[in-house]
């Protein structure tokens, strides 16, 4: 209410068309720094209250999402909801990572407020803060190999792969000894 007063806004603290475009920064977002710890992530993309929902779904509390989460065009087309500090550079990325590989999948799947796994002490997932994106999950499982027993397509197509990880980005595939989250990036710094 008082962001609102103090803009002369309507002021009846829900965040509307104008409010939000008010809480929106203005001309180009610089490139925010990638963290490298989960507190990091907090401090780099803004921290939040949240509240278990049912499975590994959250509600995230105030207007984090609001001021934060932006929705973006692929290349392909494709409109996806990424942080506002993340976003642009995932669209940049996907286009230079398809080209390299000759790999364009086909689901892109990004902000998603959830824990990682369905526990009351679990984690929340980098998807929970618009920073992460699974790409082709049945094509790219945990554990790299297939269901007909080939490489997921991203270890068969590396150059994907490696022009995430040559922009700072992690990625799952090489979590847990190399067999991990294959469909996983995430704009934090490796482990």
């Amino acid at each position: 209410r008082s962001f609102q007063d103090e803009r002369g806004l309507d002021v009846d603290g829900d965040p509307g068309p104008a409010t939000l475009a008010a809480l929106r920064p203005a001309g180009p977002v610089e490139a925010a720094p990638i963290p490298k710890t989960r507190s990091g992530v907090r401090d780099v993309y803004g921290s939040f209250e949240w509240t278990p929902g049912r499975g590994r779904s959250v509600e995230i509390e105030g207007n984090w999402t609001a001021r934060n989460i932006r929705t973006f065009e692929l290349h392909t087309g494709q409109r996806r909801r990424m942080h506002r500090l993340a976003g642009a550079e995932l669209v940049d990325l996907f286009e230079r990572a398809c080209a390299a590989s000759g790999y364009t999948p086909k689901s892109v799947q990004t902000f998603n407020p959830r824990r990682i796994k369905p526990r009351a002490d679990s984690k929340l997932s980098m998807h929970a803060f618009g920073i992460a994106v699974d790409f082709d999950p049945t094509d790219n499982p945990w554990g790299g190999v297939r269901r007909d027993g080939s490489p997921s397509l991203l270890r068969q197509h590396m150059a994907f792969v490696e022009v995430f990880e040559a922009a700072g980005w992690a990625w799952g595939g090489r979590w847990t000894g190399g067999k991990g989250d294959d469909m996983h990036f995430e704009r934090r710094s490796p482990r």
